[in-house]
């Protein structure tokens, strides 16, 4: 990294006549001056990872801004057009600044609660209601209130029994569904959780408007009634809760959509299925998708290739130049349509010939990732079969020396593989993913386990960086031409952006929906096809 950043401070201008030579500043610069003296023309499958990479890593970037560069790249890739009396540049470069959203942070937690709140209150009421129907006419007479007499037969307590299955059921069945972590703080509301909320509150007024005006005020004397009252409560909030996980639950399994997630700025891109819901809850489960299924978006060496491509490009000429020399647009400060154009024409004819660079910088690239990988590999086999399990020093081998724990093993391997794991990960921009006393660990772990070398490598060349700490919370923002509580249907298509300043710094999914056809399955018979007639002819040998 050390020579791309050299790079960049070498990079001349472009002046006034359109040539290209180092800065004026630095023309008298003195010989140790270490920026000038700093190789230069290096590629980022020659460059190295060194201390000032990480540093110059902002957290900027996750919201889209364009760093600040150094006044010397700033004729790179211009358009500069000369008239009489002025000059302009046009730079096409230019990538949109994404602002991170608005917070109300304050309101939507504070919306939070009060949902969850609502929520576990509605949910007491509905399990204490039918027990506390039940207990009210003796909870009366004990309190000194005139009740008639309560008599309870077989068939009541039979009733009471059911009462108390029927209430243990909802209280298993509400834990199952409800009580758990929310996967997601969702920007709009859920709808058909709302309904399902809304319609137990009803059922939960209607019956108990009726048992304080048909049976408590009236002082019911046939206690069986009562009881059979407060069981059917029971029935109607156990059959409610059947209905929320068919709506909640079993609706979203069958598969109705198809949507295709492409990764900006990498362009890695899959597919995935789901069921029928919302745009918001289709965002939630996109977002697992990509956290579950998706290789890890190295920043690192994106970057270094994004660097390594504005060194080729700098190489070319610096821009255009266009000279008025009628004197005809001396005043104007906007170019014709015509000019550009042949502007844009005479841009895209330069850029098209760097294919062939592109791909010789592929190969070259890969062919040192390749062979980095091998050479790692056989440090690393030669290294694990240099340590030897203490079952083997057991059994009389007078060649190996005194046995060593797990730790100072693992040391002694990792001072082996240390060099050439030390270059892969520098090329792969893996370093800050590997600590030394990560590696460490891992190594100890394997050998106490008695795995083979490559099980210990898998975690290098693995697509997927290593599992980090846990993270409370992913902030991300669905954009869309849809309401995030409207259902996704045929070409709905929503960006999900990430705010967040770890590796998903920066990243953006491109989400596509598309619907599933109906598939017309017929059944065609074997039996015509199974028949079969020789040709024989004149020449054939029978």
């Amino acid at each position: 990294m050390t020579s791309l950043i050299a790079d960049f401070e070498d990079m001349s201008t472009v002046s006034a006549g359109g040539r290209r030579g180092p800065p004026k500043d630095f023309r008298g610069a003195p010989r140790g001056d270490l920026r000038l003296m700093k190789p230069r023309g290096r590629g980022y499958s020659q460059s190295d990872v060194g201390e000032p990479f990480i540093p110059r890593f902002s957290a900027v970037a996750s919201e889209g801004v364009k760093l600040g560069l150094p006044p010397e790249e700033y004729g790179e890739n211009t358009t500069v057009l000369t008239g009489v009396t002025s000059e302009h540049s046009y730079n096409g470069d230019d990538r949109p600044i994404y602002e991170p959203p608005m917070g109300r942070v304050m309101s939507r937690r504070c919306s939070r609660v009060l949902w969850l709140s609502a929520a576990g209150l509605i949910s007491l009421v509905a399990l204490v209601s039918a027990p506390l129907m039940c207990s009210l006419p003796f909870g009366m007479a004990f309190l000194g209130y005139h009740y008639p007499q309560i008599t309870c037969e077989v068939d009541c307590q039979g009733y009471l029994l059911l009462i108390a299955i029927k209430t243990l059921l909802l209280v298993v069945a509400l834990w199952a569904l409800y009580w758990r972590r929310a996967a997601a703080d969702l920007p709009r509301l859920y709808f058909a959780r709302a309904a399902l909320s809304f319609f137990v509150l009803f059922i939960l007024f209607a019956f108990w408007l009726f048992y304080t005006v048909r049976i408590f005020l009236e002082r019911h004397s046939n206690y069986t009634y009562v009881v059979t009252y407060a069981l059917s409560l029971l029935d109607a909030l156990l059959y409610t809760h059947y209905i929320s996980v068919i709506v909640l639950e079993l609706r979203r399994l069958r598969p109705e959509y198809i949507i295709t997630v492409v990764r900006d700025p990498d362009g890695e891109s899959k597919t995935m299925s789901i069921g029928m819901m919302s745009l918001q809850e289709a965002a939630i489960q996109v977002l697992r998708f990509h956290e579950s299924f998706f290789p890890s978006y190295n920043v690192f060496l994106d970057k270094a290739r994004q660097s390594s491509h504005r060194l080729r490009n700098s190489s070319q000429p610096p821009g255009f130049k266009m000279y008025d020399i009628e004197g005809l647009g001396s005043g104007t400060t906007e170019i014709s349509q015509s000019n550009l154009r042949a502007l844009m024409e005479a841009t895209s004819r330069r850029r098209s010939t760097n294919h062939n660079d592109i791909l010789q910088e592929e190969c070259e690239w890969e062919r040192r990732i390749k062979k980095r990988k091998y050479r790692l590999i056989a440090s690393a086999e030669e290294a694990f079969a240099q340590v030897q399990s203490i079952v083997d020093n057991q059994t009389g081998n007078k060649n190996l020396c005194d046995a060593m724990d797990s730790t100072t093993a693992a040391q002694g391997v990792f001072a082996c593989i240390m060099r050439p794991l030390n270059k892969y990960l520098r090329q792969t921009r893996q370093q800050p993913r590997h600590p030394a006393e990560a590696v460490t660990h891992h190594i100890e772990r394997c050998l106490s386990m008695r795995l083979n070398y490559r099980t210990f490598l898998q975690r290098f060349f693995s697509d997927r960086f290593p599992a980090k700490d846990i993270v409370s919370e992913s902030k991300w923002s669905i954009i869309s031409d849809e309401q995030a509580s409207a259902s996704i249907q045929h070409g709905t298509t929503f960006l999900l952006r990430s705010h967040n300043k770890d590796d998903d710094a920066g990243v953006q999914l491109l989400c596509t929906v598309s619907s599933l056809p109906f598939f017309n399955l017929t059944e065609q018979s074997r039996s015509s096809n199974n028949k079969f007639a020789l040709k024989i002819r004149n020449e054939s040998s029978v």
